[in-house]
């Protein structure tokens, strides 16, 4: 049931994600390898059970402090 859960969270996540900024810099989002990455900064953001985390804190990357 749960894997139900993430394939069903990932599959509308892949539909919001030309909706998506990120938070940083407002750019463009992408999800590439089970995560949310800016295609400006380069921020990286998690994805937990197909939600996107966005926050600024939780980033990793490039642009990341």
């Amino acid at each position: 049931m749960q894997a139900d859960f993430r394939k069903e969270n990932l599959r509308s996540l892949l539909e919001w994600t030309g909706q998506l900024a990120c938070p940083a810099c407002l750019d463009a989002l992408r999800l590439k390898e089970g995560r949310m990455v800016c295609t400006g900064c380069g921020r990286a953001y998690p994805v937990v059970d197909g939600i996107p985390v966005l926050i600024v804190e939780r980033a990793e990357g490039s642009g990341a402090l």
